[in-house]
């Protein structure tokens, strides 16, 4: 109930960090127990406070080294209704598609570094759809119109890449 409360009340942005005791020996404990039931809440606080179990890989292993991501998107298939969770996870989502065409017109970054291949290309072009899906106000659509083209028009490139090595 405390633990409850206590984040609830907080004045917070997605990514809020507690201090390091509070949330080892108080916050994670509670918010494990209700992720190993799946309780919707426990699993959108864990993705949210997601920085503090970062910095500490015993707690991060308790979780399968669970990202926000990972999380959010099993809280979404727990309470697909829920409104804060789409925000949230539409956040953590335009981040993530932020970064995969921050190095555009040289490539298409999957991962921390490595430039996609046509198949992980497919895989951010399904990911724009979700994005979509949960944009249901639309003020993502120009930049997601943005991603979808600058995916499909590299992996335009990558196939002719493909054919050129080829013959």
């Amino acid at each position: 109930m405390w633990t409850h409360e206590f984040l609830e009340n907080q004045e917070c942005e997605y990514e809020y960090e507690i201090r390091y005791e509070l949330y080892e020996q108080v916050v994670f404990p509670v918010l494990l127990s209700g992720y190993q039931k799946r309780d919707p809440w426990s699993v959108l606080w864990l993705a949210r406070t997601a920085n503090n179990f970062y910095k500490a890989k015993h707690l991060h292993k308790q979780i399968d080294f669970k990202t926000d991501y990972g999380l959010l998107k099993e809280c979404y298939l727990l309470a697909p209704n829920k409104n804060e969770v789409h925000k949230d996870l539409l956040s953590v989502q335009i981040r993530s598609l932020q970064n995969c065409i921050h190095e555009y017109p040289t490539g298409i970054l999957y991962g921390a570094v490595n430039g996609a291949t046509i198949d992980e290309c497919q895989e951010i072009i399904s990911e724009v759809e979700f994005a979509r899906k949960l944009d249901i106000e639309k003020n993502q659509e120009k930049f997601l119109n943005e991603v979808q083209s600058k995916v499909l028009e590299y992996i335009v490139r990558l196939r002719a890449y493909k054919h050129q090595g080829v013959q």
